[in-house]
């Protein structure tokens, strides 16, 4: 009950204090449009701002933020920055179709284990902030863009085949997709009851940090690479 209520008080505060719903006022509605024809000229596509969180005008800030989706996949959140000058200055689009392919890949791969699983993956040291191609394909962008490595969260549903070992052909699977790019990632086990619930949470989230987890009973939590030397897990733990 006590974890309940401070979850639905954590997502509650999470949600006023980041996004602030369209259609509040004149502003944001035209600060959205600015940022939907701003990312329609950039990838030829239609996109809807469903949020906007940090807005300009302050002395220390000059740049509005805003979570969009593709006009016909709400699910599909990213981030997108623009000055009060009308610029684009940074989006997470294309980065974010990447972290989709290394998730169905290791779907996939888990689904033959046995193991519900959903992922989301930051691609680290590399710069693709000019790429306009909405189809380029994960072979392409690692050739293109040569990312340092992947760092991955992972949620998957409580079950008896959740070990370190189990992970070992999906994590192997996705590192030869990436072009043996090395792929690293936190894997947290929610309780069967509440996995439903997160994994809609999850799926809407725009970006994703460690706290977020703290709103969930993660049963285990088991952290893995594989590399050039390998695979690797070790097991950390609970939040319990």
């Amino acid at each position: 009950m006590i974890r309940n209520i401070l979850k639905k008080i954590s997502w509650t505060f999470v949600v006023v204090s980041i996004i602030s719903l369209l259609g509040c006022n004149n502003i944001d509605k035209h600060q959205a449009a600015d940022v939907e024809k701003l990312l329609k000229e950039k990838y030829g596509q239609e996109f809807t701002v469903k949020s906007i969180g940090g807005r300009y005008g302050t002395a220390n800030n000059d740049t509005v933020t805003t979570y969009v989706h593709p006009i016909n996949h709400e699910s599909f959140l990213f981030k997108a920055v623009m000055t009060k000058d009308g610029k684009l200055v940074a989006d997470s689009y294309i980065p974010r179709m990447i972290s989709d392919s290394l998730n169905q890949v290791l779907q996939q791969e888990l689904q033959n284990k046995g193991i519900e699983s959903e992922t989301f993956t930051f691609v680290m040291q590399a710069d693709s902030s000019k790429e306009t191609n909405p189809d380029i394909s994960l072979e392409e962008y690692v050739t293109t863009y040569k990312p340092g490595y992947f760092s991955a969260h992972m949620i998957v549903k409580e079950n008896e085949n959740v070990t370190g070992e189990n992970f070992e052909d999906a994590l192997k699977t996705v590192y030869q997709a990436g072009l043996k790019t090395t792929f690293q990632v936190g894997i947290r086990e929610i309780a069967a009851e509440e996995y439903e619930e997160a994994l809609t949470e999850y799926k809407q989230l725009p970006e994703v940090s460690s706290s977020w987890f703290r709103n969930y009973n993660v049963i285990e939590e088991i952290d893995a690479v594989v590399d050039g030397n390998g695979y690797h897990f070790l097991t950390v733990g609970s939040n319990t």
